[in-house]
């Protein structure tokens, strides 16, 4: 074979390979050490892997596309002789309200309350002003049991129903009020995961003798909240007092805004169901990983 054929027959095995590869996509968002987001990244600060198989960075970009959020608020009232953080609440959930609808106008966000039982106080709406006067009539409503894990499971399917938006996220606010759930926590991990959510918590530690009625004591609780957190590329923020709940709502809100589009490419011969999928960081970065694949 003529020299120059040759060469064009392996540039064109060439091309074929490159076209047999398909293309996916996942969301991350990308910590420094002190946990501030990260906007800037390119495809040469991330590595990408399917199960134990590296995948070629395609591109890396800003996401953009408008979230559906459930907040989900602690409103059980304090056990007698402890503070209200009423204010604090309050205050708190209109500056991530502000916050993530002043970037993204389109996002939905939506409010539940959870003491005694899992109520949507808010349809998911992108209208600011009525998000935040629905805040600010916030208060504690009653003594009993919290039931956050039946909650996260109502929020998880409210936002499966919302197909106009595959950026499905959960916010949830404690005050490690005694939890009176009585579903499991794998069955909430399950649901959460079938709803493709990102799951981020905040829980201020001002109640030290809650005790919860299923789920035991406040350590085993926050270990729980922690794993669901972590699986679904969320993380879990505690505080001492309510007094810390703006400046952490805040950085939920930072973190969500400042999430990055991986596409990364798979090869022609990988297996049509795809892994467990995750990002890591070249420099040393923390890089939280969503279940959303496109």
């Amino acid at each position: 074979m003529p020299a120059r054929f040759a060469a064009a027959s392996a540039l064109v095995i060439a091309l074929a390979a490159a076209g047999a590869q398909s293309q996916k996509s996942i969301i991350v968002t990308v910590l420094d050490p002190s946990g501030t987001p990260v906007r800037k990244v390119s495809p040469a600060d991330l590595a990408v892997r399917e199960g134990t198989e590296p995948r070629e960075i395609v591109d890396v970009k800003p996401a953009t596309e408008p979230m559906a959020i459930a907040l989900l608020v602690d409103n059980t009232k304090p056990m007698a002789g402890q503070e209200t953080p009423t204010r604090e609440l309050r205050a708190g959930l209109t500056t991530f309200v502000q916050k993530i609808q002043q970037a993204m106008p389109e996002t939905a966000i939506g409010i539940w309350e959870f003491a005694g039982a899992g109520v949507m106080a808010q349809k998911p709406t992108v209208k600011t002003a009525g998000l935040t006067k629905n805040v600010s009539h916030m208060f504690p409503r009653q003594q009993s049991g919290r039931v956050m894990l039946e909650a996260r499971v109502e929020a998880s399917r409210e936002l499966s129903h919302r197909g106009s938006s595959p950026r499905r996220v959960i916010v949830s606010v404690s005050f490690n009020s005694a939890e009176a759930s009585t579903i499991l926590p794998q069955d909430v991990a399950n649901a959460m995961h079938r709803a493709g959510v990102n799951y981020w918590a905040v829980s201020i530690q001002a109640n030290p003798d809650a005790v919860g009625n299923s789920q035991g004591n406040g350590a085993a609780r926050d270990l729980i909240m922690t794993r669901i957190t972590a699986a679904s590329g969320g993380s879990h923020l505690t505080g001492v007092t309510a007094i810390s709940l703006e400046s952490q709502l805040a950085q939920v809100a930072d973190a969500l805004l400042s999430q990055q589009v991986v596409a990364f490419a798979r090869p022609d011969g990988a297996p049509e169901a795809i892994g467990s999928i995750e990002a890591v960081s070249k420099k040393g970065l923390k890089v939280l990983t969503t279940p959303l694949i496109q």
